[in-house]
């Protein structure tokens, strides 16, 4: 291993923009921080970051999305750096602080405050459940705030090219909130937009079931969904309902934003770029149908408690695990089978013939 020295590190740290670095450094650590607050300090804020669907495990994911953009964008928005403390800068910086604000202010009444302004805008309790107005508006609303404050401090930061260079991030974590929010004012499926993937995703969990042995049965569940009862060996029947929430829009959701960040900015073809999202999205949802699969056959054989936990948690490595696989194969079919494959096609060219030295 060759260990560079004193020197060469001093050469390498002189060609680096210290200011701006640091101006990159302070963006995440703008939402970085909250995040680590609200984890370590806030009641049951640990457990919150378990949860993909309701929960605050998708800021996992805008954070990388962050360092990659971040990563990418870095020429353009070093060209974009503004100078000095002018009054632009100075709003931008009150903004950044506004997210750790917030997190502190979770451990003292804040929570309280947000429930009672869902309350105010109409947040529905069903059948006396207050979970949507205590559990899944809270989400919906830190997910909408979060955007608001990470949109606004980039467009101050960088302008509008900034915008563009963080765009996936950026829609990435609001169209996390625009589903959250959905589902808090239009509960159990009553928006009926996003149910047309439901009989899909049900019709391939019945086809699996039935060839591992299961006996199927599927009922209208109203706005909800639709309810498969699944029954095995034991005779002990598993029922419950499939709705838009795990049928494939939110996975679909996940893997536009990752696909398109993964492809941008590529030397890619436009026909294989098309290729690779299509696959790409049939793949995740199947995995899908496997996750749903799996918790059936783990309520059938474990009980409803296994089931709610693995539904709730474990279940969405299958879309993660999915993700690293298939970016993995699209990155080395790039760049070792393509590549391989426009070599052999490469015309070879005739080898020179050697000139003879003309004689006196």
């Amino acid at each position: 291993m060759v260990i560079p020295s004193i020197e060469q590190i001093k050469r390498f740290l002189s060609g680096i923009d210290r200011s701006f670095l640091m101006l990159n450094i302070l963006i995440f650590s703008a939402f970085v921080a909250p995040l680590l607050i609200i984890y370590c300090f806030v009641p049951y804020g640990d457990i919150s970051f378990n949860a993909l669907w309701k929960g605050r495990a998708p800021y996992f994911l805008f954070i990388w999305l962050l360092f990659l953009e971040a990563i990418l964008g870095w020429k353009k928005l070093k060209t974009e750096r503004p100078t000095g403390w002018t009054k632009k800068r100075v709003l931008t910086a009150v903004i950044m602080i506004l997210p750790t604000l917030y997190a502190v202010g979770l451990s003292f009444g804040l929570h309280a405050g947000i429930v009672k302004l869902g309350e105010a805008v109409g947040v529905p309790i069903i059948n006396g459940d207050t979970w949507y107005l205590t559990h899944s508006w809270p989400f919906s609303f830190e997910y909408i705030l979060f955007t608001a404050f990470f949109i606004t401090s980039i467009w101050l930061l960088y302008g509008f090219r900034g915008l563009k260079s963080f765009s996936v991030s950026s829609v990435f974590i609001g169209g996390v909130g625009l589903f959250y929010m959905i589902d808090t004012f239009y509960p159990n499926g009553t928006f009926t937009a996003l149910q047309f993937l439901v009989p899909i995703t049900t019709s391939g969990v019945v086809v699996i079931l039935n060839f591992l042995g299961y006996n199927t049965q599927t009922f209208p569940a109203g706005d909800t969904g639709l309810q498969l009862t699944v029954t095995g060996a034991s005779g002990e029947p598993y029922s419950a309902v499939i709705a838009w929430s795990c049928a494939g829009s939110h996975s679909l959701f996940l893997y536009s934003f990752m696909i398109m960040l993964f492809l941008r900015g590529t030397s890619i073809s436009r026909m294989r770029k098309v290729i690779y999202v299509v696959v790409g999205a049939a793949g995740t949802f199947f995995v899908n149908i496997l996750r749903i699969v799996a918790i059936y056959v783990i309520g059938i054989n474990g009980g409803g408690s296994p089931a709610k936990l693995f539904h709730e948690f474990y279940g969405e490595f299958f879309f993660i695990a999915w993700m690293f696989i298939y970016l993995s194969l699209v990155f080395i079919s790039e760049t070792w089978l393509i590549g391989k494959i426009s070599s052999l096609r490469r015309p070879k060219q005739p080898p020179t013939k050697p000139t003879q030295p003309e004689l006196p």
